[in-house]
């Protein structure tokens, strides 16, 4: 009987632990989704890790990052208004959200921390992206897109 309150307590923390990375989630998607739709091309290839993963292509120069940040937005694509359909830790299968290959397997286990998330998110025109980001303290990353499908 005298555990009851700690596992209630345990139980609460759990929860909220869940909702708070579930906000976390929604703010990444809610800023790349601003930096994308506002046209800073700029601040997205800052936020961006090398090798960068684009679809089931690795990019490994800052110039081809760059390219893609500022096609996307030369192009008019928007991000409108996102939802998060989910948000998970990345795991030994994820990469098979990208494209099922070892050479994105190889991108998944060699350059992700375990802190990384794939974000899939949907757009108000049906769009799915899927975002791979990892969100410390003090930065945002981008690791991956893909989208829209």
């Amino acid at each position: 009987m005298k555990k009851l309150p700690y596992l209630l307590l345990l139980a609460l923390l759990l929860a909220s632990c869940a909702s708070i990375q579930r906000s976390k989630d929604e703010g990444n998607i809610e800023r790349i989704s601003e930096l994308i739709n506002t046209g800073q091309s700029q601040k997205l290839v800052e936020m961006t890790e090398l090798p960068f993963l684009l679809d089931q292509e690795i990019i490994v120069l800052d110039k081809d990052v760059r390219t893609f940040w500022s096609t996307i937005v030369e192009v008019g694509f928007k991000v409108e208004e996102p939802v998060l359909q989910s948000g998970t830790r990345v795991g030994p299968e994820s990469y098979k959200e990208f494209y099922d290959s070892m050479e994105v397997e190889t991108f998944f286990r060699k350059y992700l921390e375990r802190r990384s998330r794939l974000l899939e998110l949907k757009t108000n025109a049906g769009q799915h992206i899927l975002l791979l980001v990892t969100d410390t303290l003090f930065t945002r990353t981008i690791h991956g897109f893909k989208g829209p499908y």
